[in-house]
């Protein structure tokens, strides 16, 4: 008599049955709110990493005018790769506000009656305005690319005119980013809105990186004051240190050097 059983023969190996494929399963993970905080923590492990090269590349300015210039001119060389990384951060950028977001809109759904008290008890202000910190930060990213890297905002005001800052070169030819950083913060409106993405920076980044820690369980009892104040500190350092590039600016620390180039001319 004839088994009923299915033949092995007629199932494909290694598969299994009613398997949506790996795209599916990554959808299913990213919808859930597990899923969408490890993205948030992820993607902001990525932009901290960011910051802190940004930072630390933005403070060879007190080396001088050809450290700066010649740092600039480096990554400038790497042509396209420059590009595809640019793009790459917007990405992570993108994915890390969006989810965020949506984290936000979807615990507010969960409670659509508030709190009758809404005192906080262990709630801090950093952690209480992550989104709105991060949406102005975000804010000041596009201006901050708009005005700098781009071009199509503001310009330095050299001998009465303005001049855009992309058209400045040192004597080697160079994009000259240091006499720009110097004619961009003389600007008051532009140090003020900086130093004001930088406190607000310091907020977002001084809590996200301890909640980065709990997100992926590598928090604890044991270790959770400890990543606080790693965070903090951090935070503290990379704001610091943006801090102190218009400070010099303002206090005439570094000053531009002279013949200033434009293309053009």
């Amino acid at each position: 008599m004839p088994s009923l059983a299915p033949l092995k023969r007629e199932f494909q190996s290694n598969t299994i049955q009613g398997d949506p494929g790996l795209l599916a399963w990554f959808k299913r993970i990213l919808a859930s709110t597990v899923g969408g905080k490890y993205l948030v923590a992820l993607t902001g492990i990525g932009l901290t990493g960011f910051v802190v090269i940004h930072m630390i590349g933005n403070l060879q300015v007190f080396a001088g005018q050809d450290a700066v210039n010649r740092y600039a001119k480096m990554l400038k060389d790497f042509g396209p790769l420059l590009w595809v990384a640019r793009i790459g951060l917007l990405t992570i950028f993108l994915l890390h506000v969006v989810w965020a977001v949506r984290l936000s809109l979807r615990a507010k759904a969960a409670r659509p009656i508030p709190y009758v008290h809404k005192d906080a008890v262990q709630a801090t202000l950093a952690s209480r305005t992550m989104l709105y910190t991060g949406l102005v930060v975000l804010a000041f990213l596009i201006y901050h690319l708009a005005h700098f890297t781009f071009g199509f905002v503001g310009g330095a005001e050299i001998d009465g005119k303005t001049v855009n800052y992309l058209d400045l070169r040192d004597a080697q030819g160079r994009h000259d980013v240091f006499n720009m950083i110097i004619f961009g913060f003389r600007n008051p409106v532009v140090s003020i809105l900086y130093l004001v993405a930088q406190a607000l920076l310091l907020l977002h980044l001084g809590h996200g990186i301890q909640s980065t820690f709990q997100t992926l369980g590598l928090s604890g009892p044991r270790w959770g004051s400890a990543l606080r104040s790693l965070g903090w500190t951090l935070a503290f350092v990379v704001v610091a240190g943006n801090f102190a590039i218009v400070l010099a600016v303002w206090t005439g620390q570094i000053q531009p050097v002279a013949p200033i180039y434009i293309v053009g001319s």
